[in-house]
């Protein structure tokens, strides 16, 4: 049997389509389990159920970590991902719950970014979960396994 020229550019036009929406539900799935860590992480550690750390309505009211978030999610938003993290990992206090609210509110913002945004700025998914780990670990928390994501 011969394939013809139209027949094989259709079969290889579906095979990237099915590529491509294998990659989405890659993607998908994986922003599920960034979701679904933080939310454990939270209900370990922060007693609620999804980080939410958020601003003063007032900035003369604004403490040291308002102050580091502000600056790492407008970091992030130009297109400094990196630096933001490198920001947020310089200035973490330690065993200070509003900073573990703060990073983890910070990794969900990163996960609510289109892949495409995050490739386009050096970043993946893939480091915001190590993200999270490397958060959870510092906290004590090891051995979390959800879906196919280990933490």
């Amino acid at each position: 049997m011969q394939i013809h020229r139209s027949e094989k550019c259709v079969w290889q036009n579906r095979t990237a389509e099915r590529e491509e929406n294998d990659l989405g539900l890659q993607d998908d799935r994986m922003s599920g389990n960034i979701q679904d860590i933080a939310r454990l992480i939270t209900r370990l550690l922060l007693k609620g159920d999804m980080p939410q750390y958020t601003l003063p309505a007032a900035e003369a009211d604004y403490t040291e970590a308002d102050q580091l978030f502000k600056k790492v999610i407008g970091l992030a938003d130009e297109g400094d991902i990196n630096g933001a993290e490198n920001e947020l990992l310089m200035n973490m206090e330690e065993d200070d719950p509003d900073y573990l609210e703060l990073a983890l509110t910070f990794y969900l913002h990163l996960n609510d970014m289109d892949v495409d945004y995050l490739d386009d700025h050096d970043y993946s998914r893939e480091e915001i979960l190590d993200g999270l780990k490397s958060l959870a670990e510092d906290w004590g928390v090891t051995g979390l396994e959800i879906g196919r994501a280990h933490v």
